[in-house]
């Protein structure tokens, strides 16, 4: 990346939360999930209140019938997602996963969004959107994608997705345009040694903590999405 595409970058961030923060009050929210994965398993720090299931597992769960049984509050829609204008009707919350990858060129990234942004207007329901990297999530393109999602999406949640970008990526999001980190938070967790040096799990005060330092006023979502008392 060269200097001036360099300089760019980081204007769009400065417009991205200028944008995020208008669009979203100062506010800046995370939430702790677990997912439902195919065989009933659950996946993620204990504590963590929202139960999450991808879309694309949900034919091995049984249909979604089954997996609100279990219960779960949120499905994480596949891009131009068959089961939206379902899940909406069933109650049940929503992100939608939005496809990026590094180097694409500037028309395809611009096809996904519209894409996202058409699913979205006829399925208002939709909470927001989650930049999802195809392959490595490399730091620039990802900042780039939050930045443009945010342009695209000046109301909705611009989410993160901390099991697949990790905590530190993920608070730089939040500089470009994302406004809550979603996933593995919970009440506590073990040292970042060993087997566990790669965890992708944070605690509720690291979240707060990452919100803050972006400069955005934390927030904990319940798992039916609505704030939690301060």
């Amino acid at each position: 990346m060269n200097a001036d595409t360099d300089l760019d970058l980081h204007a769009r961030g400065r417009a991205a939360m200028l944008a995020t923060k208008a669009g979203q009050a100062g506010q800046g929210y995370f939430e702790g999930a677990r997912w439902l994965r195919p065989g009933q398993r659950l996946e993620g720090p204990e504590g963590a209140e929202c139960v999450a299931v991808e879309e694309a597992d949900l034919p091995a769960l049984g249909g979604l019938s089954v997996a609100r049984e279990h219960p779960v509050h949120l499905v994480i829609l596949s891009p131009a997602s068959p089961l939206a204008a379902e899940v909406v009707a069933s109650g049940l919350r929503g992100f939608l996963r939005v496809p990026y990858s590094a180097g694409e060129s500037p028309a395809n990234r611009a096809q996904a969004i519209a894409s996202a942004q058409a699913l979205l207007a006829a399925h208002p329901g939709i909470e927001g959107v989650m930049p999802t990297p195809v392959g490595e999530a490399m730091g620039l393109d990802t900042l780039d994608m939050f930045a443009a999602c945010r342009a695209a999406f000046p109301a909705a949640h611009v989410v993160v997705d901390l099991a697949l970008l990790g905590f530190k990526l993920g608070q730089l999001c939040l500089a470009f345009g994302a406004d809550e980190l979603f996933g593995p938070i919970g009440a506590a967790r073990a040292l970042r040694l060993g087997e566990n040096a790669g965890s992708p799990v944070i605690t509720v005060k690291e979240a707060a903590d990452l919100v803050a330092a972006a400069g955005l006023s934390p927030r904990r979502r319940c798992a039916d999405g609505s704030p939690a008392p301060t």
